[in-house]
Formats: C-alpha cells, structure tokens, sequence
C-alpha cells in the first residue's frame, strides 16, 4: 500500500513539474514572438522618427545592476541616439539566448514526460540528458558575452560611457566579452553524468529484460 500511495505521489510530482515546464514553454514561445514583431518594428520605422520622438519625449530611463536601479539624470537620456543596426543585433542576440533555454525547456519537459509514464531509464531520456548538458555548457561560453554585449549595445545607445569618463571620477570603461560561467559548467557537467548513468541503467534494464 506504501509502494502505491509513493508511486502516485511521484506521478503527480513529475505531471506538476510537467505543467510548470509547459507554462515556462509557453511564456519563452510569446516572448520570441513579441521580439519578432518588435524585430519587424524595428526594421521598418525609419531611425529619424524614433530619434524625433525620443528628442520630443519625456524619458524616464532605469539601469538594473545586480539589485541596483540606477535612474538616469536628464542630460542621459536627452544623448540616447537610437540606432536601428544596433537594436536588431540586440534583439537577434536575446532570441539566441532565449532560444537556448527554450530547447532546455522543451528537453526536460519531454523528459518528465517519459519519467511520469514510468520509462525511467532508456537510451531517449538518457539522449535528452546529454542535450541538456551539451546546451548548459554551451550557455556557460556564451552567457557572459551574451550579458557584456547587451551592456555594450545599451551603453553605446546612451553614450554613458562618455559621460562617465566625462566626469573625471571614471578614467576608463571596458568591455570584456569573453568569459567563463564556471557555475554553468561544473552544472553541464553533472548534468552530463547524470545522462552516462541513465545510458548505464538503461542498458542494465536491457539485459535484465532479456533474461527474465
């Protein structure tokens, strides 16, 4: 009775981590196609409008640093020179980025999938693990550059750079692009682990199957 009463409880634990993959899903599939239509935007309103409208608006600009919110003066926000070129290659960076976490998404949901349907260990969830790991560790080379170049593209946009420097208490400001997430790779790796047991246990559960 114990076994039962465990074995619905883990059922039900994996269809709500199921629900919640599938909502997260969800939400990265409209955020991509929000950035589409902005991307489409983007392209076809010429910079003159935008830079017109900036320059007759009253801007109000915020910059989130680790828990900070810095709100921008005045004279930042009338120097912000909107560049198409700029803004795409923005956005198109955002959708590589948030399409990574989409194939992770859609990986483990499939997963749990299979898990709740009780097909634990098999050569397809053990292959699903191994993307999983592969796209971490791929994030772990990228997001820093991912992060620095949003920075990069946003700084230039408002020439804050310049007026930092301007003020004679920063004498110079640099970008490093390059850049290891060790966190995400020591996670990548494990997770690369966790896949060669599951292939291990898989091909135990074969050769139990085939002599029973």
């Amino acid at each position: 009775m114990e076994q039962i009463i465990q074995s619905k409880e883990f059922r039900f634990l994996t269809k709500g981590l199921r629900s919640i993959f599938t909502i997260m899903m969800v939400l990265m599939i409209i955020g991509l196609i929000m950035i589409g239509v902005l991307c489409a935007g983007v392209i076809f309103v010429p910079e003159n409008s935008v830079n017109n409208f900036l320059e007759q608006g009253n801007i109000t600009a915020f910059i989130h640093l680790e828990g900070i919110q810095i709100e921008l003066a005045d004279k930042v926000t009338e120097n912000i020179q909107y560049t198409k070129m700029s803004v795409v290659k923005l956005l198109l960076t955002a959708t590589i980025y948030i399409g990574l976490l989409l194939f992770i998404v859609v990986q483990v949901r499939n997963l749990l999938s299979h898990i709740s349907k009780g097909i634990i260990f098999s050569e397809k969830n053990s292959r699903k693990i191994e993307w999983i790991a592969y796209t971490v560790v791929v994030l772990s080379l990228t997001v820093d550059t991912f992060r620095t170049y949003i920075a990069y593209t946003v700084t230039e946009q408002i020439q804050l750079g310049e007026l930092l420097v301007g003020t004679g208490l920063i004498k110079e400001i640099s970008f490093q692009f390059a850049g290891i997430n060790w966190t995400l790779l020591l996670c990548g790796f494990v997770i690369w682990t966790i896949a060669r047991v599951f292939r291990y246990g898989a091909f135990l559960q074969d050769e139990y199957d085939a002599t029973a």
